[in-house]
């Protein structure tokens, strides 16, 4: 419970911050604060750490923990984003609103599910 609520403001604090990045055109720290966020928010649902999340942990444990179809592909969407941005870097501040308000949506849908406790 400490734990959730934890990710909880941390979340919500970096979803402000994601937008401030977006709206100032700063990609770099967007996708890495989007990428810690990922991490955290989805590692606080599977009950890992944050650390241990990748792209490959929402096809192993995307579908026990209840996600539906669409939150994972909205998930990997995202990921792929960042991994992306390591090599062709975002400059469009619209697509950074996108990501962010997509990130958005992603961590309504995870919140709505119970998680592995």
């Amino acid at each position: 419970l400490r734990r959730r609520r934890e990710v909880e403001k941390l979340v919500n604090a970096g979803l402000a911050e994601l937008r401030q990045q977006a709206a100032a055109a700063q990609p770099e720290a967007f996708f890495v604060n989007l990428f810690r966020l990922l991490q955290e928010q989805l590692g606080e649902r599977l009950d890992l750490p944050a650390s241990a999340i990748t792209e490959e942990v929402i096809d192993e444990r995307g579908k026990a923990l209840g996600a539906g179809e669409e939150t994972c592909r909205s998930l990997h969407a995202l990921f792929q984003a960042c991994n992306a941005a390591r090599y062709a870097p975002v400059r469009e501040t619209s697509e950074l609103a996108k990501l962010a308000e997509q990130f958005s949506d992603a961590v309504d849908d995870l919140r709505k599910l119970e998680g592995s406790r």
